[in-house]
């Protein structure tokens, strides 16, 4: 009987021992496969003969290493399109926050300009207010000086003959200086209409003064019955220097848009030719007392011409006035939104360099990923 027992203890024991070397080996097989799988090598397919419970797992952790494989495979292709499209967005980034930076100092500059702008036309604005009052001032002398010019025209009634040739020749000034304004009236509009307005008093102006001057001489040459008409004369030429001085400080400011005036000067030029013309017909006329006289009805009928004239460049000054505000509100208005624009364009900017530093970080990472997956073997 306990031979028996001894005999079936063996057995169990052989079978024991016989299971375990068939369990061991593959079970140090399928360790040294999860060792490669640990260190990253995926590449070798699990193939382990043992017992069904061995087999079972030989097959699990195949399964795993091809999950593993697959998983990984996908990361690096997510990977490098990350990689590929953050270097797109990055060099897109870049080039668009270069255009930015170029577009914001552009316009950094018309907002300069503008402002520049801005403060000459108010510069101007203050001028030509001046100005304007200035012209008023003269319009209401001229009128005053135009009441004593008829007064002294009510004693000159004859030297008919010669006055009408003076008057002739007055009438071909008039055209002369008609054709010089017709010239500075095609200097263009807005603060280039304000240049032909100012011209055309300039040239009033002097034609005045010059009008005044030969009143003078021919008062003079007149005797003592020219001397009241030289002193109008006089006030005249003075009224006429202080409309010159206020249209020259405004002249300096729009220089630049004087081309078309050499089309009135020339005009201007035939006009004095005319003038000169005019005082020897009024000389021939001088040695007689009705001419003299007629002169001074001549005389009266210029200042009448002067006082029109006047009160047309007051007009003419208030319609300046009234452009110039006009423009320096639009100029105001469109230097504060140049300045916004100039802001947000800066702004813009800097989103697209913080775009791009993003993008750069995202470039990185992929890198490193891609690094981190490289240690595997598929």
């Amino acid at each position: 009987m306990s031979v028996l027992i001894l005999l079936a203890v063996l057995i169990a024991a052989g079978t024991a021992i016989y299971v375990a070397k068939g369990m061991t080996k593959p079970l140090n097989d399928l360790v040294q496969v999860a060792d490669q799988i640990a260190s990253g090598n995926l590449s070798n397919k699990v193939q382990v003969q043992g017992v069904a419970e061995v087999n079972k797992l030989a097959v699990s952790l195949d399964k795993m290493r091809e999950d593993l494989q697959n998983i990984i495979l996908d990361i690096m292709s997510s990977a490098e399109q990350v990689s590929a499209a953050s270097e797109q967005l990055t060099a897109s980034a870049d080039q668009s926050a270069q255009g930015t930076q170029l577009v914001a100092a552009t316009i950094c500059q018309l907002a300069q300009g503008a402002d520049q702008q801005v403060n000459t036309i108010d510069t101007t604005s203050s001028v030509v207010q001046k100005m304007s009052a200035g012209i008023q001032e003269v319009s209401g002398n001229a009128s005053s000086v135009n009441t004593i010019s008829e007064q002294a025209a009510t004693a000159a009634q004859r030297g008919g003959k010669s006055i009408n040739a003076v008057m002739l020749q007055m009438e071909t000034i008039e055209r002369t200086v008609a054709n010089s304004a017709e010239a500075v009236t095609k200097l263009g509009e807005r603060s280039l209409k304000i240049g032909q307005i100012v011209e055309t008093i300039s040239g009033i102006a002097g034609q005045t003064n010059l009008l005044a001057l030969n009143a003078a001489i021919e008062a003079a040459r007149a005797g003592e019955q020219g001397r009241g008409f030289a002193v109008v004369a006089e006030e005249v030429r003075k009224l006429a220097e202080q409309s010159q001085e206020a249209t020259k400080q405004i002249s300096e400011l729009i220089i630049e848009v004087q081309t078309e005036t050499d089309k009135a000067v020339v005009a201007m030029n035939d006009g004095t030719r005319e003038v000169k013309i005019g005082g020897e017909v009024v000389d021939t006329a001088g040695q007689a007392f009705q001419e003299i006289v007629g002169l001074v009805e001549g005389v009266s009928g210029q200042f009448k011409c002067i006082s029109s004239a006047m009160q047309q460049m007051s007009d003419e000054s208030q319609q300046i006035v009234g452009a110039v505000y006009e423009i320096d509100k639009i100029s105001k208005a469109a230097a504060e939104h140049t300045q916004t624009v100039s802001a947000t364009t800066e702004e813009q900017a800097a989103s697209m360099e913080e775009i791009a530093a993003a993008s750069q970080s995202l470039v990185m990472m992929s890198e490193k990923l891609q690094n981190a997956i490289a240690k595997f073997k598929l």
